[in-house]
């Protein structure tokens, strides 16, 4: 079997196997191309069009209405350094995760991971400009802590692999320790509701009311965590409308 076939196998095997990890990383790849296009750069692309109008920008959020940014902004990424980790992070929990719990609550689960890390960063970060999918990652993670500790599973793995991360968000300047932060969070209370839950109703309980129990579950944590992004957001906009004032 030649190398070329090899590789395509594998590929094809990716994308059967975990569809979920493998288009969000196409996606991520291809919102990078588009920015490397339009700004004729490797490096900055965050000068490009696209980047500028899904980047998160807490105060254009909450004085234009771009709520859309929460989530958008999880698949820009500033240079290739920052993709290239990110996919690789997405790619090994991708693999670890997404078979085991279900294509659907796997994509939920990221979704409104990346969400919470932009929530967070409205709440306590409010003028930093953010990007990235490492909200999602960590939330993935949590996810999987969480999961595992029900399951009676060893987590030293991701948990030094956590300890690492948030040590080095901490440490190493111009990283959102508020995203990660948030987007770990919010995984973890998520996965309870969506994984963990349904696995401690009573036995006699049908798998279809398992279903509909978890996604309620799932629906009330994302209802909360609408209702904190727009507490935070009205509070930003307060300290805005303040601060023009005093200006004045």
């Amino acid at each position: 079997m030649s190398t070329q076939t090899s590789r395509g196998g594998a590929l094809s095997r990716f994308f059967r196997l975990q569809p979920v990890t493998a288009w969000l990383i196409t996606a991520n790849l291809a919102v990078y191309l588009a920015t490397v296009v339009q700004s004729r750069s490797l490096m900055s692309n965050h000068h490009s069009s696209l980047f500028e109008a899904t980047a998160l920008v807490p105060p254009v959020v909450v004085v234009w209405d771009e709520w859309w940014r929460l989530l958008t902004s999880a698949f820009q990424h500033f240079g290739p350094v920052h993709l290239l980790l990110n996919m690789y992070m997405l790619w090994i929990l991708g693999i670890g995760i997404e078979r085991s719990i279900g294509h659907l609550r796997f994509l939920a689960l990221y979704l409104i991971s990346a969400v919470g890390g932009s929530v967070a960063v409205l709440q306590f970060s409010p003028t930093a400009l953010t990007a990235g999918a490492s909200g999602a990652i960590f939330g993935m993670m949590g996810a999987y802590a969480i999961v595992a500790m029900t399951m009676r599973l060893d987590i030293k793995g991701v948990a030094v692999l956590l300890a690492l991360n948030i040590g080095i968000s901490i440490f190493v300047p111009g990283i959102s320790l508020a995203a990660h932060l948030g987007g770990l969070v919010v995984g973890a209370i998520a996965a309870l509701a969506l994984v963990v839950l349904p696995r401690k109703l009573p036995a006699r309980t049908s798998r279809a009311s398992r279903e509909v129990v978890s996604w309620i579950a799932y629906a009330v944590v994302a209802v909360a965590l609408g209702v904190l992004a727009w507490v935070a957001g009205q509070a930003l906009l307060s300290e805005l409308a303040g601060a023009a004032l005093s200006g004045n």
